[in-house]
């Protein structure tokens, strides 16, 4: 069985779990049903993590420059994001979304919530910080504090020049309970920003009934009222001990998906002594910033069975507006 470190276990429960319906079966992806080609993987390339620091923000800048559809998902609270919000609010067509954040998890690397702590004192810990964990937030986080602080998150993204295309939770916080999952999708719907969850399908809930956690009707429930498209899969970018293990790894990860609309996750950084004070796990993530380099890897996602689309395409799609224009395949 994959195992999965902490952090992609919490957003891989989020992402599973928080669907629609299984009460039938869906005769079509996702992707179709936006109009894409059918049998095409299509497939939205996910940068997490931008504004975390100086490291992750020059990888998005060079992701950029390499001129390949992706997405990204930024961090409001984190102390480079403001850095990040000067350059990425700069192109038109860029794709940036917008992360909600409820905890702060590094242990030599910490923010304070967007809002005054006096206002939100549920949400944070002895020192001002937000919870470092998703459990910590889960026992402690009142509702109404938790919707004031993502209201101030997408405020402050709006201010910097940022309209997020996409809205994703952070550690998967935002589904460690019913009514903050219920904040989350009504703010989507409210800003009409699609939030980024799984179409439930039956194969997703026998993996999850096998693994010993049940799906709450109300949860199922809420979700069959969320008006937004949803994804086909989510998958995230494998790891490896060399640059060629975490290659080969990839390569097979995307040779063998289905058709349909599939984010891959990834943390993109370039190397620097801050990402390495940071993160114990900083050579993987400078690893997947020059995946994107790679001739080889470039080819494979230029092949004929594979569309790489992004959240502004996909609402583009949604709304009626058409495709954007893209390149043939």
């Amino acid at each position: 069985m994959k195992r999965f470190n902490l952090k992609q276990w919490f957003v891989l429960l989020a992402m599973l779990i928080c669907a629609g319906s299984t009460q039938s079966v869906r005769a079509e992806t996702w992707a179709e049903r936006l109009g894409y080609p059918a049998g095409k993987k299509v497939l939205i390339l996910h940068a997490h993590e931008m504004g975390l620091c100086r490291a992750t923000n020059a990888a998005a800048e060079e992701l950029a420059a390499g001129e390949l559809t992706h997405s990204t998902s930024a961090l409001a609270p984190c102390p480079w994001f403001a850095d990040y919000a000067k350059t990425a609010s700069g192109g038109q067509n860029a794709d940036v979304g917008l992360a909600l954040v409820l905890n702060s998890e590094w242990t030599n690397y910490r923010w304070q919530p967007l809002t005054s702590d006096n206002l939100v004192p549920s949400l944070i810990d002895s020192e001002g910080n937000l919870w470092p964990t998703a459990v910590q937030t889960m026992v402690n986080a009142d509702a109404a504090q938790v919707e004031q602080e993502l209201q101030v998150q997408i405020m402050r993204a709006q201010l910097a020049g940022l309209q997020p295309t996409h809205l994703t939770t952070h550690l998967g916080t935002l589904f460690m309970r019913l009514d903050l999952a219920e904040i989350y999708l009504r703010i989507a719907r409210e800003h009409w920003i699609p939030a980024v969850i799984v179409e439930l399908t039956p194969e997703h809930v026998e993996r999850f009934q096998k693994m010993g956690f049940p799906l709450a009707p109300e949860l199922i429930q809420l979700l069959d009222d969320y008006p937004l498209p949803k994804l086909d899969d989510l998958v995230f970018m494998p790891s490896g001990d060399t640059y060629a293990a975490k290659k080969q790894a990839f390569i097979e990860l995307i040779r063998g998906l289905p058709p349909g609309l599939t984010q891959v996750a990834f943390h993109p950084a370039v190397e620097s002594d801050e990402l390495k004070r940071i993160d114990a796990g900083w050579q993987e993530r400078v690893w997947e910033a020059q995946l994107f380099q790679d001739q080889e890897v470039r080819a494979l996602l230029e092949s004929d069975d594979v569309m790489l689309t992004n959240w502004r395409e996909v609402m583009r799609r949604f709304m009626g507006e058409g495709p954007a224009v893209e390149k043939a395949k």
